[in-house]
């Protein structure tokens, strides 16, 4: 089981600054036992921005015969909010690129992608040569890979014109507390003496204010902007 390093997880949890985080992430990946990442910035009218570390001869393959125009797995992930799994079946439509990735070692990984109300999107990819991915390891991985998406979107983005409306209110601001903590909204409205519908309609505010589009994005964004 990974145990990142408390060093790591202050750095991560208290910078803002977006090199400094990919500086952590090859590291942090490979600790949960993924040596291969791809993160993949992508923003309405602009080439998207790619960092990786795959195998070279994969990133000239993928560039020269510009794959990124068939690869179902880009695709499929830009339009959702859930995980993506890579298999023969998310990747049906494309069997001959399903498996020239595959023999280039890239045989079992998952993507995650972060969307932002104005159009722009941060993409995780991880993935390693050997070990099926089941589900008691991706329980495991994806809080930890979602959490790192969402640090990284969050520096991404930090430098987006603000919308005047994200100013959090105080309980706003005390339900993502909670919310920090690992209480779920039924705990929080126990708490708080609250019911669950009202402690989801504060969630909802901070996630409209922050400009995100789940409540662990809100949480990143309110910590790396003060809030919280």
């Amino acid at each position: 089981m990974c145990h990142w390093k408390e060093e790591q997880l202050q750095r991560l949890g208290s910078t803002q600054d977006e090199q400094e985080l990919l500086e952590l992430l090859p590291s942090l990946v490979k600790q949960l036992g993924y040596p291969y990442y791809r993160y993949v910035k992508l923003s309405h009218g602009t080439e998207p921005w790619i960092r990786n570390n795959y195998p070279e001869e994969w990133n000239q393959c993928y560039q020269e015969h510009n794959l990124q125009e068939i690869d179902p797995l880009l695709t499929r992930v830009r339009h959702s909010h859930l995980p993506v799994f890579w298999s023969p079946e998310t990747c049906a439509k494309a069997p001959a690129f399903w498996a020239k990735k595959q023999s280039f070692g890239m045989r079992h990984g998952w993507s995650q992608a972060v969307h932002h109300v104005q159009g722009h999107q941060s993409i995780l990819c991880v993935a390693r040569p050997e070990g099926e991915i089941d589900h008691d390891k991706f329980y495991h991985d994806a809080g930890h890979i979602l959490w790192l998406c969402n640090v990284l979107h969050a520096a991404a983005t930090r430098h987006l014109p603000e919308m005047s409306s994200h100013l959090l209110s105080p309980r706003e601001i005390e339900v993502l507390k909670w919310s920090a903590e690992g209480k779920t909204a039924p705990e929080i409205a126990l708490l708080l003496e609250l019911n669950v519908r009202t402690v989801n309609f504060h969630i909802a505010n901070a996630i409209s204010k922050t400009g995100t589009t789940n409540k662990v994005a809100a949480m990143v964004a309110a910590i790396q902007r003060g809030a919280l």
